[in-house]
């Protein structure tokens, strides 16, 4: 949702510059036109594998939520994988800790083709489900490039100092993937209980 929103906000951002004939677009203008096309793309990209990310999540059976959850709790306890579990996640679960493989005398044994096949699948699904993020803060910072090539080739110097502090400001609020700083966020959350 964010990434149509913010598709549909740089859409209008690029009408600044984008109807500017050929024969009268500066090097400047052409650098603008394509960090906000870039950027554009990119969010509807976003936009389009969250979608179908959230629409994977949402068929999962009981079963596999279950074992999602669980791996996801394996991963954060760094913990060996339960009997139950697939031979897949035992393998890794081992090569993890650097130990041999069940059943194998020399830890991975080769993988057949359609095992390899299988692998790259599951490799780019799992890519695809978690990319929608990385895709929208990319279109955002290409459009926010394309803003501030704008701004101080098109406006004057107070301008252009102004926006400038303003992307400043924005970058103190950037939070991070800090195990630390993500708990004492939590604890402040709860604390507040949305109340701000």
């Amino acid at each position: 949702m964010q990434a149509t929103f913010l598709a549909a906000v740089q859409a209008q951002v690029m009408s600044i510059t984008i109807s500017t004939p050929l024969e009268e677009q500066t090097t400047a203008t052409c650098f603008i036109n394509a960090f906000f096309l870039m950027g554009l793309v990119l969010d509807i990209m976003s936009a389009f594998l969250a979608f179908l990310t959230f629409r994977w999540f949402q068929r999962l059976s009981n079963e596999e939520k279950q074992y999602l959850e669980d791996s996801f709790d394996s991963r954060r306890t760094m913990t060996t994988p339960s009997e139950g579990d697939d031979e897949e996640a035992q393998r890794q679960s081992q090569q993890r800790k650097g130990g041999k493989v069940k059943g194998t005398d020399k830890g991975m044994k080769p993988l057949r083709m359609g095992e390899r096949i299988e692998a790259v699948i599951v490799s780019w699904s799992s890519f695809s489900l978690f990319i929608p993020w990385t895709l929208l803060t990319t279109g955002i910072s290409f459009m926010a490039l394309g803003i501030q090539i704008f701004v101080w080739t098109r406006q004057k110097l107070m301008v252009s100092i102004l926006v400038t502090i303003t992307y400043l400001v924005v970058i103190i609020f950037m939070i991070g993937r800090e195990q630390k700083r993500r708990k004492r966020i939590i604890r402040k959350l709860t604390k507040r209980q949305g109340d701000w």
